[in-house]
């Protein structure tokens, strides 16, 4: 037989002997504590084990959610870190040699990649215009491209080149070949009025698709090798260069002003055709970081939803194991151990379940790995494939081991305060018990009476009713944001109108016969004409000017508020620009005229117009066709886009017969707008993780609200209620926390969801309403307060029992 403090406490628990108290901290106290700890453990082992596999499992989930926040954070600048992308870039025509001479020794500039430049005609039956660059010598740490298929170029090789990923998806997929005629310098100068290429012919083969931020305009989409550059050497329109500045915080600003000067004193025939002054790619993407923002505050939200239910699970369940031992608890407290003596028991029981809670989310976070960034980040990620991130892994388990243990000390501590509380004290009334609440007015509908005070007394040990009430509204407010951001999302993708793409067909340098031609036509609704310029602020800065001109039927503009420009002095500017200037309708743009002298232009409205440049989304300025030309650099020929509408059924069949003889424009969504779209269905998502969260959580707090009032109720019927009576007031008690959530939750889950999507839309340069989901929030509406109700009528189904027996069950 056992003898010792431990052997009588063990033989206690089996048989219930009685035995003297001990003085705490006696000898023995430490083999006592591992005594009830292999007691907890072998009595409630699997359940242990069980709430460790799903801490380990959900809490894995959590951190794997982490993980793959931080790499799709990090994808676009370790991408510009990979590819060694450049500070600046320009294309220097071959008329300007002596800015091509110059370009090595300018302010500002650490190193350069000086590269020849091309634009080709693609043979074929529709007619079709690429750009291609090459340097003689690569350079390892400037534009140096990540292969995400194929491979890169033969050095030697005159006939492969890569091409960019979006070039890949319109038609020139891997292994594909591209038979080209290289445009002289006069051919480009001749694009508005129409000419025959006359330089050189050559083949080319597509041997790997490449990965890098900023492809267009300086940066081709098709780059060649050293075998190309010496083969053509000399026969190109210009050169592209990519430029290394100095980092000294002005070496942009001086960069660009010597480029500035440089060019002014010899002007090119292409002038009119180029994108003036020097681009800096490192300069960060509206569009990139509104995607990047929104997918990471889903990710956050994901992690944070589901990391509180977890917590609620296990702490639950560890609360209900503790609270089965409470007969231990009073042995073990006549035996004289201590509060913190018998936690420190229940917590060296639950280390072989931490232990499990710890290797399964290790292993889930290095599973993790295997995923790709979310959304339109994983078009920028890298290092495509597995990615185990080990330290978090290390870190997490860690953690989750930790907290496992953390939450038994807490649910035993309080398991232990609640034996103190068993037993309740039969004082007078205090504020918030039944006399307090029912008073002389049990008359007087007592069932609304008596819910609605206890909702707001709340119960004797419990969470405070305002807390729960706080907790749900800010549950239905988060359920009613995610859903109106992805119906304003979904909106947005799904209206092309929305972003200035609403064209069948774009024609690109259009001429004037072929305009007639097309208003003719029967199969053509609408037709509209853009020219594209440039303005120059008086303070130094360039900003895209467009002005649109109706030629048949009514041509959709996007128009976001105010109206459209009708003077020349009047100009409609970009959702984006009017954001990142503080601009509205009356404000003044300080602009110049096309002999520098100072032209004001009032801004009447913000509205979303085509951007022919392939810069952000949407043209910065809109103008009248006299605006425009009054601020606008003296050119040669205007650069016309033509947007055909055509009528239902007819734009396959009118595209294809303009596609052999003119430059047809590729459909495609913007990047800004595919950004957005590849967010997919996370919003719906998050919108039924935080349902199913909240809703298990808002039941249990009910549920637990309840039967801590069972005694109220029990007393409620001794005193003539009916189970009827105590049922209602127990829905009037769920409709006390669920109705106000649905009250305050909805308005603020639209203020939330219309100030995000503002800052969303706003950034890439679209309008900044949102779309309210009538339907889905209607049915959250009449959910909550049914659920609530519902969840209510499982507790009062105790009203069927004799009251007697209620209060005897207490």
């Amino acid at each position: 037989m056992a003898t010792g403090p431990a052997g009588r406490l063990a033989a206690d628990r089996r048989g219930g002997l009685s035995v003297p108290a001990r003085e705490p901290g006696a000898p023995g106290t430490r083999g006592a504590i591992h005594l009830v700890a292999r007691a907890e453990l072998r009595e409630r082992r699997w359940g242990l084990l069980a709430l460790g596999v799903v801490l380990g499992l959900i809490g894995g989930v959590v951190l794997g959610a982490v993980a793959l926040g931080e790499r799709t954070a990090t994808a676009y600048p370790r991408l510009v870190e990979a590819v060694h992308l450049d500070d600046a870039r320009l294309i220097v025509p071959a008329d300007r040699p002596a800015v091509t001479a110059a370009l090595p020794t300018l302010p500002g500039v650490a190193d350069l990649w000086l590269t020849e430049a091309w634009v080709a005609q693609v043979d074929g039956p529709q007619l079709q215009y690429v750009s291609l660059a090459a340097g003689t010598a690569p350079h390892p740490e400037l534009v140096t491209p990540v292969i995400v298929a194929g491979r890169g170029v033969d050095p030697a090789a005159a006939d492969e080149v890569v091409v960019s990923e979006r070039l890949a998806e319109h038609g020139f997929p891997l292994g594909s070949t591209l038979p080209l005629r290289m445009l002289t310098l006069e051919d480009m100068a001749q694009f508005a009025v129409g000419f025959t290429p006359q330089g050189p012919a050559a083949s080319v083969r597509v041997v790997g698709v490449a990965r890098m931020p900023g492809w267009g305009q300086a940066l081709p989409d098709v780059l060649a090798g050293p075998g190309f550059a010496r083969a053509l050497a000399g026969t190109g329109i210009g050169h592209a260069a990519y430029v290394r500045l100095a980092p000294a915080t002005d070496a942009a600003a001086r960069f660009d002003e010597a480029v500035a000067a440089v060019s002014a004193g010899q002007p090119s025939i292409v002038g009119d055709y180029l994108t003036p002054g020097v681009e800096f790619p490192r300069t960060p993407d509206p569009a990139v970081r509104a995607s990047e923002r929104a997918l990471l505050i889903g990710v956050g939200l994901f992690a944070l939803v589901v990391g509180l239910g977890v917590l609620q699970v296990v702490g639950l369940g560890l609360l209900r194991t503790a609270g089965a031992a409470r007969a231990a608890r009073s042995v073990e407290a006549a035996l004289g151990m201590t509060r913190a003596q018998s936690v420190a028991a229940r917590v060296l029981a639950a280390l072989p379940a931490a232990a499990v809670a710890a290797l399964l989310g290790a292993a889930v976070v290095v599973a993790a790995g295997g995923l790709a960034p979310l959304g339109s980040q994983a078009r920028f990620e890298p290092d495509p494939g597995f990615r185990p991130q080990w330290a978090l892994a290390l870190a997490g388990g860690a953690t989750l081991a930790v907290l496992f243990l953390l939450v038994s000390a807490v649910t035993a501590a309080f398991a232990w305060r609640r034996r103190a509380l068993a037993v309740p004290d039969p004082a007078a009334a205090r504020p918030g018990s039944l006399a307090a609440a029912v008073g002389g007015s049990l008359c007087r509908r007592p069932t609304l009476l008596l819910g609605s005070r206890l909702a707001q007394a709340g119960t004797r040990r419990g969470v405070p009713p305002v807390v729960t009430v706080l907790a749900a509204t800010a549950a239905v407010a988060g359920i009613v944001a995610t859903v109106t951001v992805g119906a304003s999302l979904d909106r947005l993708v799904a209206t092309p109108e929305r972003w200035a793409g609403g064209a069948d067909i774009t024609i690109a340098d259009s001429r004037e016969p072929d305009v007639l031609a097309l208003v003719e036509d029967p199969r053509v609704a609408a037709l509209a004409i853009t020219d594209t310029a440039y303005a120059r602020l008086a303070s130094g800065d360039t900003l895209g000017i467009v002005s649109i001109a109706a030629r048949k039927g009514a041509p959709p503009v996007e128009l976001v508020s105010g109206r459209l420009p009708a003077a020349p002095d009047e100009v409609a500017v970009n959702p984006r620009l009017a954001a990142e200037r503080g601009l509205s309708a009356g404000d003044r743009l300080d602009t110049l005229a096309t002999d520098g002298a100072p032209h004001p232009m009032t801004v009447v409205g913000i509205a979303v117009v085509p951007n022919e440049n392939h810069g952000p989304l949407g043209q910065d300025l809109l103008a009248t066709g006299d605006g425009l030309l009054s601020v606008s650099p003296e050119r040669n020929f205007p650069l016309l886009t033509t947007h055909v509408y055509a009528r239902p059924g007819t734009a396959a069949a009118l595209a294809a017969e303009l596609g052999g003889r003119l430059e047809l424009a590729p459909q495609s969504v913007p990047d800004a707008i595919r950004n957005l779209g590849d967010l997919g269905r996370l919003p719906d998502v998050l919108a039924v993780v935080l349902a199913v969260v909240a809703g298990t959580g808002l039941a249990h707090s009910l549920l637990v609200g309840a039967r801590r009032l069972a005694r109220e109720m029990a007393v409620f019927s001794v005193l003539g209620a009916t189970p009827g009576q105590v049922r209602t007031t127990l829905g009037v008690l769920a409709a006390a926390t669920a109705v106000p959530a649905v009250v305050l939750g909805v308005p603020v889950g639209l203020g939330v969801a219309r100030l995000f999507w503002w800052q969303v839309a706003s950034a890439i340069g679209v309008g900044g309403d949102i779309a309210v989901p009538v339907g889905p929030i209607a049915l959250l509406i009449a959910a909550v307060p049914l659920g609530a109700a519902l969840v209510a009528a499982v507790p009062a189904l105790r009203a069927r029992t004799p009251a007697v027996a209620a209060l005897a069950a207490l």
